[in-house]
This record gives C-alpha cells, structure tokens and sequence, in this order.
C-alpha cells in the first residue's frame, strides 16, 4: 500500500495514512520527505537517479544481502548503486519496482540543467 504526504495539524507532524490508491508511476511524485517515511524492512523505499523504487519484496533476493539496501531505506541510494558496478540487467530491473519520480525541485539527474550520466535508464 502507498502512503500520501504528512499531516500537519496545529503544529503537529504525523505519518502519512495508508491509502489503496494506485498511482500511474510515471505520473506520482513522491517527495524526499514522503520517501523518509518507508525505511524499515516491511516498507523500504529508496531513490535511485531520481526515480523512488519500493523494493520491499526485493530485500531477501538482493545478491549483496538485505542489509546494504536498509542502509539506504527512505534515502537517495544514487551513489552506492553506482558505485557498486551494477549491471546492465540490474539497472533495467529496477522498473518493476519503479513507484514515482522525485519533485523536479528534488532532482540531481532528471531535470534541465541537472547532471548528465550516459547509463541511467530512460
């Protein structure tokens, strides 16, 4: 299930409530606060070239083990995935965990101006 934005009511913060709506990935955006909220093993979301990827069912397959990928839960995983050399068959993997896109104000890579690698995946 995916979790909407915080609440703030009278000066109080309180965690996204959970929703059954299903959400075109190509369309949610899905801020970095948001994102913070998903980092346990039950709910681990993470954020590679500025796409938000939930891999919660992923977390037991993981060849490095589940514990690298919670060391990036609710975080921009970026760097540590490109830093570990994955393959190209890893990175086009991910879209079966794509669930939304970063606000353009929240990018690095996917907006105009922004930094430009060759291998990121459309």
């Amino acid at each position: 299930m995916a979790k909407t934005s915080l609440l703030t009511t009278q000066g109080l913060r309180f965690p996204p409530a959970e929703t059954k709506e299903y959400v075109n990935p190509d369309l949610r955006v899905i801020s970095l606060e948001e994102l913070s909220w998903h980092e346990t093993p039950q709910d681990c979301w993470v954020v590679i070239y500025d796409r938000v990827y939930d891999i919660t069912d992923f977390l037991d397959e993981h060849p490095g083990g589940s514990d690298i990928l919670l060391e990036y839960a609710g975080r921009d995983a970026s760097v540590a995935f490109r830093g570990s050399g994955h393959s190209k068959y890893a990175i086009r993997a991910l879209s079966k965990f794509f669930i939304g896109s970063l606000p353009m104000h929240e990018r690095i890579f996917r907006k105009p101006g922004g930094y430009k690698l060759s291998d990121i995946p459309e």
